[in-house]
């Protein structure tokens, strides 16, 4: 056991049950706030990635062969004929 947990644990022997259940709580805190920051990291890292692909995705430009943008997408969204309703009227 490393020294810095024998003295807190030698601190925390002493200490009235009340303040020993509040090191705990204050313990917790700490250890969740160490796991929250490399939850930040990896989420950090997930951002860059991200980042990457869509400037990958962007210098391929897909879409560059479109001329007219505006007729391109109403070309795709065509109105189709729904199942079960009547576009008689």
């Amino acid at each position: 056991m490393n020294a810095i947990l024998q003295q807190v644990q030698q601190h925390a022997a002493v200490l009235p049950l009340a303040l020993q259940a509040e090191l705990l709580n204050y313990t917790i805190y700490l250890e969740q706030k160490a796991h929250g920051n490399a939850n930040q990291t990896a989420k950090g890292q997930q951002r860059e990635r991200f980042a990457e692909a869509l400037e990958q995705a962007a210098a391929l430009n897909p879409f560059g062969d479109i001329a007219d943008p505006t007729e391109w997408q109403r070309e795709q969204r065509q109105d189709r004929t729904l199942p079960g309703r009547n576009h008689a009227d």
